[in-house]
């Protein structure tokens, strides 16, 4: 008897902290920004713009570089425009040959003969940059016309902030079973929450910001860097993360699920590799809130959660409510695997799909996990084939001809037409 208990308790505990991590936290996060009096902030413009330089890392990125260096070029900032600062991590296409004709005093390029990793390309470059603040962002990103000019505003507004990021929308086919756009803006929102108190750990690498001076240079074998870079800054030199949601990106997801996969066996791989780095984050006076706990440490124990929760559930089946949950985990299952065969079911094939990511996503986790337990993870990313943007392309909506012909209105009728499929191979910090 004394067992049966354990053993109920043991299943009650998964599955009640997935609850809580998935659920709970954002609610939580949720009634104490209602309760709380909202965080002073100092006025929107900043007394003098400083000088930035954008960073980007980039390995065989021949069919999206062009464009991105165009989209850059484009940003609106008061003060003197942004140098671009591109390292080749040992390309072995023509994006050192394309970056070349783009060479100016704005433009700079650092080809790297030998593949080191994206971490080693950002501590370099950071290094050499010139601007006071960094904007870190991607090959396969769009930055709307006031990107920087929002970042930077929003580093102006929050004194205490080490970092801030923007607002990224992931646009991903959902007809191929990758939900990564619909989860990412689950993401976003419980960021948002966090953001009123300083407490996002990380975002994706395509759009924040930092101040040169507080960068601490992140170890030589980071996997996923834009986790790595604002824990460590937080970690040696204090200070909070906060949201601009006014400097705004987007990009295209994985085509397929089973590229997304991939990019989160890599995550997992890194999220692992973060954690051994950083955990002293996770102790109450280090200024992170509940954020590390429940929004990453807990989210990166679900698999294990998942497994333990069903296993011990199967020493349980002779009591009736167990029973039912039990049954409950194999239809759940069992949707998630007919997912392919529900996609014209409406309601039901949205539910299959949802909880066929949410377990492919896991279970990607876990072979991260084990990658990197095993000595098998490495810090490098592999780019996937994207279709090369339209002549012209930029991100400044409202004038003519700013996203080629017939295209002035807004970024999303690229989405529309489909000509920048982003594949998320250089960044990826989410969970």
């Amino acid at each position: 008897m004394e067992n049966e208990r354990l053993v109920a308790f043991v299943v009650v505990a998964s599955f009640g902290v997935l609850l809580y991590t998935y659920a709970g936290y954002p609610a939580l996060l949720w009634l104490l920004g209602r309760i709380l009096p909202p965080r002073a902030t100092e006025p929107d413009e900043p007394g003098r713009w400083p000088n930035v330089s954008i960073i980007l890392s980039a390995y065989n990125e021949e069919a999206v570089i062009e464009a991105r260096i165009r989209n850059l070029l484009q940003q609106d900032y008061p003060g003197q425009q942004p140098e671009i600062l591109i390292g080749s991590d040992g390309s072995s296409d023509r994006t050192c040959q394309i970056v070349e004709r783009w060479r100016s005093e704005r433009v700079r390029l650092v080809a790297f003969t030998e593949r080191r990793g994206k971490a080693s390309v950002i501590n370099d470059l950071i290094a050499m940059a010139r601007g006071e603040v960094i904007v870190l962002t991607d090959a396969n990103t769009v930055f709307r016309s006031q990107a920087v000019r929002e970042l930077v505003r929003g580093l102006s507004r929050h004194p205490s902030a080490c970092a801030v990021v923007g607002r990224l929308e992931i646009h991903s086919p959902a007809a191929t079973g990758n939900l990564d756009g619909a989860y990412w803006r689950y993401e976003t929102w419980i960021e948002m929450l966090e953001s009123r108190f300083g407490w996002i750990l990380n975002h994706n690498g395509a759009i924040y910001a930092f101040r040169r001076e507080g960068y601490q240079p992140i170890p030589e074998g980071t996997i996923v860097d834009d986790l790595m870079i604002p824990m460590m800054m937080r970690l040696h030199r204090g200070g909070r993360v906060f949201m601009a949601p006014t400097a705004q990106a987007w990009e295209r997801a994985s085509a397929g699920i089973g590229n997304e996969f991939h990019r989160r066996v890599r995550i997992g791989a890194g999220n692992l590799h973060a954690l051994l780095w950083t955990w002293p984050l996770l102790l109450p006076w280090n200024g992170t809130g509940p954020a590390y706990f429940s929004h990453k440490f807990l989210r990166w124990c679900a698999p294990v959660l998942l497994l333990v929760g069903f296993g011990a559930n199967l020493a349980l089946l002779g009591v009736p409510f167990f029973r039912l949950l039990f049954f409950g985990q194999l239809a759940c299952y069992g949707l998630a695997l007919l997912a392919p065969l529900l996609r014209r079911v409406s309601m039901v094939g949205l539910v299959a799909a949802a909880l066929r990511f949410f377990f492919v996503m896991n279970a990607a986790l876990l072979l991260g996990f084990i990658q990197f337990a095993l000595g098998a993870a490495r810090p490098f990313w592999a780019a996937t084939s994207r279709p090369v943007l339209p002549e012209g392309l930029s991100a400044a909506p409202g004038r003519a001809g700013a996203f080629g012909p017939g295209l002035a209105s807004s970024e999303l009728e690229l989405d529309r037409r489909g000509v920048f499929a982003a594949t998320g191979g250089g960044g990826g910090g989410e969970d």
